[in-house]
């Protein structure tokens, strides 16, 4: 059986539910980063989890180098309409692809992490993002803020999109957050389940150890604001690759 976020991510109902998926707001999160970390002209970034590029069509009309990766192939199709010469978009699965020493930033925005069954997974990961960075290159991660997420869960919501009624119930536990969808297009019925784990800072520090990449900055939103436990939406976390 496939995880839920294959299934999910290529599903019809995914893309009409996140079809207003803001743009703006992703620009603004780019132009901050280039704003506070001034990457040379010729840096080189990849947006790992990609989904269909928002963030990294920005970086490349700006004029970087730029390579997204992600797992879903109907979001890389949409990507794809925008590859050139210097922006390029390839299915790959983040625990497994082998780089070296190639991109200056590593990008992992809008929650893209923390959906494997497996502890050792994201471990993983974050072993192949190092192998990926060059010396002095920076991780940057956009995840929720588990604290404020379960403080402020909406435990159901409808939405009716295209004549499509989505019902949306959310849960957690000790370890993930949990949005069922179930969906009624006329006559027919089908339910998805995401499942994100509930990663505090420490825990991403944790992933960390015995590699040569340290937690430099925590920022609690867009705006590269101090991050406040209780009230940030969102967890950015810094992190900046060591010389070996």
């Amino acid at each position: 059986m496939k995880p839920w976020f294959e299934n999910w991510f290529d599903s019809k109902y995914y893309h009409i539910l996140y079809q207003d998926r803001d743009n703006n707001e992703a620009v603004f999160l780019i132009d901050n980063i280039l704003k506070r970390f001034s990457p040379k002209k010729n840096a080189s970034f990849l947006d790992l989890c990609c989904g269909k590029g928002r963030h990294a069509i920005h970086l490349n009309n700006i004029g970087f180098n730029v390579d997204g990766f992600d797992l879903s192939k109907k979001s890389l199709e949409i990507a794809k309409k925008h590859e050139n010469e210097k922006l390029q978009f390839h299915c790959v699965d983040m625990r497994t692809f082998h780089i070296s020493e190639k991109y200056n930033f590593v990008l992992n925005l809008f929650t893209s992490f923390g959906y494997f069954e497996s502890e050792e997974d994201n471990r993983t990961v974050f072993q192949n993002i190092e192998r990926a960075l060059v010396n002095n290159g920076y991780l940057i991660i956009d995840f929720l803020n588990p604290e404020y997420a379960i403080r402020n869960i909406k435990p159901f919501e409808e939405k009716k999109i295209n004549n499509i009624s989505f019902k949306i119930k959310r849960s957690y536990d000790q370890n993930f957050i949990y949005k069922e969808i179930l969906i009624e297009e006329k006559t027919q019925k089908s339910s998805f389940t995401e499942k994100v784990r509930l990663i505090n800072k420490q825990k991403f520090i944790n992933y960390t150890e015995n590699l040569n990449i340290k937690l430099i900055d925590v920022f609690g939103d867009y705006r590269f604001n101090d991050f406040q436990p209780h009230s940030s939406e969102r967890l950015l976390l810094v992190f900046k690759k060591t010389k070996n």
